[in-house]
């Protein structure tokens, strides 16, 4: 319920979460400032102008698309906004140095678009794997969830303990969790809680056990215009860009007071309640001494990483042109790390795929993330970092005590990662401020998602035996595929020929001679 009187609230970022916050608080009795660094707000979501050819087009910094089923908050926000979305098809290609592979939810398809991988006696292992992976959530979800996961909760461990394979792991989940989050995932595997894993499989429907298919949209106009479409109507005077808030200052009587620097005052005074939407660290560099032990204790542990993305047209001459718009490369085996550990890895973005840009007129438009080796900078037309919140073990951990330091001394904080895409945790976050701590009301229902290592409704359900009986078959599969397997490996020792068998022997007979 809103309070009875009105407060004077200041919003810290001009992200997609601070926006959304601003939008849903814009017809309350509140007198709301936002505070940005930089000249535009938006955040990494903003746009780039991308010329080539004597033409210009405006690229989005985030990706158009979205899983529906996953992000209802962003489905109802764009409905209300009257933003079209279109469908397009779930895909992601693996490249590697040698091949390229692209994976649609159905693995059928998958398979009969590129049947050459059936050469390969690990291509079966790795299949098994694909379909044993619809039954995590059986595994998983249905356990009681803990606040921190211990060591055997990992993601990384639970996929070894359970005899999935480092292809597997490399060649299909890794690149679906780095199209559905938008990251690279392989560098969060080793600290994930397998639960979180699990949930954020289940929310995209990945772990149906019947043939589900994801059915994905893009927002048609760009992600740049919903951000239009929110602060159209936002009273501009109280939109304060190039104003970077150095310092939180609290009165007294429970006010705030911001010291701020670049823009046109130094100084504004008087607020009720702040609504953070930065990292958890300038959080506590903002308000100094003035944390207690809980919140700095939380706050420390809200981990972001860093990312950088590249606006080129530099594509590999050696790309197939039936490549789709998300790809995942994995780094040239001849700069891998240990055997086991996963590969490096980056993201490659087709932005002629994904926002429609013709390859007639303006060529090649690429966004690679966190890039192995640069593009040619004759090809590169913009650079950007930005951060985003660690779905590790630690930091899930620290999410779930959010809520104990939430709105108690007028102080709200926007963190969030569900798994279900950066545009819906941003906007989900925003809304949930905007009206459980301040009142706001909106014209459409919010869908409050629940803690990853929250338990989910298959804690309700008890798998039947049809389930119990196609793991166990399954199981039994992939075992025999491990045989063949380790039978081949040595069928090839045995038939190494005696010349090179001779040279070994001489070989290790000098190393053990004086």
């Amino acid at each position: 319920m809103e309070p009875s009187e009105p407060r004077k609230i200041a919003i810290v970022g001009g992200g997609l979460t601070g926006i959304t916050s601003f939008w849903a608080l814009q017809s309350s009795c509140h007198d709301v400032h936002l505070f940005e660094a930089s000249a535009a707000l938006g955040g990494h979501m903003k746009s780039w102008l991308f010329e080539s050819r004597g033409n210009q087009v405006q690229v989005d910094q985030e990706l158009p698309t979205f899983n529906p089923e996953a992000c209802p908050n962003l489905v109802s926000l764009l409905y209300h906004l009257g933003i079209p979305t279109t469908a397009v098809p779930f895909s992601f290609g693996v490249l590697d140095d040698t091949s390229i592979f692209k994976w649609h939810i159905s693995i059928v398809k998958s398979i009969l678009l590129s049947p050459q991988i059936l050469c390969k006696l690990k291509t079966y292992r790795l299949l098994l794997d694909v379909v044993s992976l619809r039954y995590l959530g059986a595994d998983v979800l249905a356990h009681p969830a803990t606040e921190l996961a211990s060591a055997q909760d990992l993601a990384d461990i639970y996929l070894a303990e359970k005899s999935y394979s480092n292809n597997f792991r490399d060649r299909y989940l890794t690149p679906l969790l780095s199209m559905l989050w938008r990251t690279n995932a392989g560098r969060y595997l080793p600290h994930i809680p397998i639960k979180a894993l699990a949930r954020s499989l289940n929310d995209h429907q990945i772990l149906s056990t019947c043939e589900t298919v994801p059915k994905w949209r893009r927002i048609d106009p760009g992600v740049r215009y919903l951000i239009e479409a929110m602060i159209k109507h936002l009273p501009h005077e109280k939109l304060h860009l190039r104003t970077k808030v150095q310092e939180v200052i609290r009165r007294p009587k429970a006010q705030y007071d911001l010291v701020t620097s670049g823009g046109k005052q130094s100084h504004f005074e008087d607020f009720d309640h702040i609504i953070f939407t930065v990292d958890g660290p300038e959080i506590l560099q903002l308000l100094g001494s003035k944390v207690n032990a809980e919140e700095r204790d939380i706050l420390r542990g809200l981990g972001v990483a860093r990312n950088i993305a590249i606006l080129h047209s530099d594509k590999p001459s050696t790309s197939d042109s039936a490549v789709p718009g998300h790809n995942y490369i994995m780094a040239s085996r001849n700069f891998r790390g240990p055997e086991f550990s996963p590969p490096m890895s980056c993201l490659r973005y087709d932005i002629n795929i994904l926002q429609d840009v013709p390859i007639s007129r303006f060529g090649d438009v690429l966004i690679t993330l966190n890039p192995l080796s640069p593009p040619h900078p004759s090809f590169v037309q913009g650079v950007w970092e930005f951060t985003e919140p660690e779905p590790t073990a630690e930091s899930l951990g620290a999410q779930s005590r959010l809520p104990s330091i939430q709105n108690t001394r007028g102080l709200s904080y926007g963190f969030c990662w569900t798994g279900r895409g950066l545009l819906e945790d941003a906007i989900t976050s925003g809304l949930r401020m905007a009206v459980e701590d301040l009142g706001a009301t909106i014209p459409f229902n919010i869908a409050f998602h629940s803690e990853p290592l929250a338990s989910t409704d298959y804690s309700k359900q008890r798998p039947g035996i049809r389930v119990h009986l196609i793991k166990t078959v399954l199981q039994a599969i992939r075992l025999l595929v491990v045989v063949l397997e380790i039978l081949l490996l040595l069928l090839r020792r045995v038939h190494t020929p005696a010349s090179k068998i001779r040279a070994r022997l001489s070989f290790f007979r000098i190393l053990r001679s004086p």
